[in-house]
């Protein structure tokens, strides 16, 4: 009997405990003035996330009837996933409330721990100022679990995540391994690990005074890693042999090796060890897994596909024989190209073959001599022989037998030089032209003149002075004498017909007036002489440019040259082609 008299003793005095965690508990002043004074009350729940709710209340100890007042607070604390939250609240106090206690409407909130019971408190004449919030809270709370991939193989990795949890400003996630005082792994709300062992990893907040640790365990199971890929040629020619394959990625475990098999993983096993040689007649499958006795990873495959080789052409159709300037169509007959190659066509023989097209046919243009054409098959699975047609062209023109190949030929030409075209003939000033070259070539020519011993007694600018400071009088009689020299050289090119040259190097020009010379005290006795025109008379660098067209064994010459670019001049010549 006794016993159950402390039995409902101890029921008792459990029921009043509980009752007594469950009371309304004062948490201070939310707001105080001369006016009124209002406490904040809470009945907190002793785990909120059972489903039993918390609870706050007003009590108002002294009121005088002024006006309305709107007290705007909030209150931060954590919910089930440990995570910080705000709730936020307005009292409206009219004036003919009466002191005592005020229970809102809506007071209830599910909370696993206090962070602050009143913040952030406003005071308003009318509407509540609500405003916007950060929640705080001095202490750190540990998350509620850590996510990720908790069973994972030797040398694979896995990320775990925390869920939940708040860190106080400041504060870190530390991560460590085997105890919550153990090896640090890393910070962070994520942390990547590849463990090589079952472990047990903790986490908690780097607080002065920490948060509780939580942990998780990662089971690792040993064992060999299939392999990521397998690295190789995987296209080759028929013929190629020992083309390697090796394994990439994976791992061995133990007494466990890379074993080889064609056809299929469970076909005919062909090697061990991390990379094999193989010939392949044909298109083949190989494949390749970890093995230590009925320990076996999954299977990595590669096929290597055998191409055929390119075979040459049976021959080359089209017409062989055209007139001249016609064009012909060609059509590879037969062969075979390997996956990857393609016909490729040449003209002209070896070694200076020049690539004209690509592909089964080939337009060959306007012909206007014999061409020969070879094609042949290049790129992947070998390059064959060539083949070749010839294309005779037939009814070609006459060609001179000057230069018609491009042979180089020796140039003598001979000319006049004139300022006008009015004075062709009637000059004392010649030129003489030699060169050598076929299409390209050089040339030197040097000008000269009959009046080498004709020379200036004087010098003037004016043809009207008739006083030239020595004894009697002068006159200009009308005759003009004008003496040229030059020596250039340089380059011609173009067609073997037509050419154009152009070249440079050094010239005079000596303009000379006839002038009659009247003696005094000699009866007006008779002379004659020469004045040099300063202002017409140059020397330095010449230029000179024009053309030349060889005819068989002539040729002909016109140009210009130019003293200085103040002085121009015309020049025509005929020659010889040697």
């Amino acid at each position: 009997m006794s016993k159950y008299i402390l039995l409902a003793f101890f029921l008792a005095l459990c029921a009043g405990t509980l009752q007594a965690q469950n009371q309304w508990k004062p948490k201070g002043t939310l707001y105080s003035d001369k006016n009124i004074h209002v406490e904040i009350e809470y009945l907190l729940s002793l785990d909120g996330c059972t489903g039993q709710s918390s609870y706050f209340r007003y009590r108002i100890t002294r009121i005088k009837p002024i006006r309305d007042y709107y007290i705007n607070w909030r209150f931060d604390f954590f919910n089930c996933d440990n995570e910080l939250k705000t709730q936020i609240n307005s009292l409206h106090i009219f004036k003919k409330t009466k002191a005592g206690v005020i229970t809102p409407i809506e007071n209830s909130f599910t909370s696993k721990k206090m962070s602050n019971y009143f913040n952030e408190v406003r005071v308003a004449d009318d509407l509540p100022d609500i405003g916007s919030y950060q929640p705080k809270a001095a202490f750190s709370m540990e998350p509620i679990a850590i996510n990720g991939k908790k069973d994972i193989q030797s040398g694979d990795s896995t990320i775990l995540i925390l869920k939940g949890g708040y860190l106080r400003p400041g504060a870190s996630w530390m991560w460590y391994d085997g105890a919550c005082d153990g090896t640090l792994l890393g910070k962070g709300t994520s942390i990547k690990l590849s463990p090589d062992r079952t472990t047990t990893v903790f986490v908690r907040a780097s607080d002065t005074n920490p948060a509780s640790c939580i942990s998780t365990e990662i089971k690792v199971k040993q064992g060999s890693l299939a392999a990521k890929t397998i690295l190789g040629r995987n296209i080759i020619c028929e013929g190629e042999q020992n083309i390697t394959l090796s394994v990439s990625g994976g791992k061995l475990f133990g007494q466990a090796k890379w074993v080889w098999y064609v056809g299929s993983c469970v076909g005919n096993k062909i090697g061990e060890g991390s990379s094999i040689n193989v010939s392949p007649e044909r298109t083949t499958t190989y494949f390749v897994r970890a093995e230590n006795g009925n320990d076996q990873t999954v299977c990595q495959s590669f096929q290597i596909v055998v191409n055929n080789k390119s075979n040459i052409p049976n021959g080359i159709e089209g017409t062989q024989s055209i007139s001249y300037g016609a064009e012909s169509v060609l059509k590879i007959g037969g062969g075979y190209l390997a996956p990857g190659a393609q016909w490729v066509w040449y003209k002209g023989s070896k070694p200076a073959l020049q690539q004209v097209g690509i592909g089964a046919t080939l337009s060959t243009g306007r012909l206007y001599a014999d061409e020969v054409f070879s094609v042949r098959a290049e790129g992947d699975c070998n390059q064959t022989e060539f083949i070749s047609r010839t294309i005779s062209v037939s009814n070609k023109p006459y060609q001179d037998p000057i230069n018609r190949s491009g042979k180089t030929s020796f140039i003598v030409n001979g000319g006049v030089i004139f300022t006008e075209p009015s004075n062709v003939g009637k000059t004392d000033n010649y030129k003489i032209t030699i060169g050598s070259g076929g299409r390209i070539g050089w040339f030197a020519s040097i000008k000269l003149t009959s009046k080498n011993n004709t020379t200036a007694a004087f010098q003037t600018n004016d043809v009207n002075l008739t006083d030239y400071n020595v004894t009697g009088y002068y006159s200009y009689n009308g005759e003009i004498v004008n003496k040229r020299s030059a020596y250039t050289a340089g380059i011609f090119l173009g067609g073997y017909k037509v050419s154009a040259y152009l070249g440079g190097g050094y010239g005079t020009r000596t303009l000379l007036w006839g002038i009659d010379q009247y003696q005094y005290g000699d009866n007006g006795s008779y002379d004659k002489s020469y004045a040099s025109h300063t202002g017409e008379s140059y020397k330095g660098a010449e230029l000179e440019l024009g053309l030349m067209l060889r005819l068989g064994f002539f040729n002909l010459m016109g140009g210009a040259s130019s003293l200085q670019f103040k002085y121009t001049d015309f020049n025509i010549g005929v020659g010889f082609n040697l």
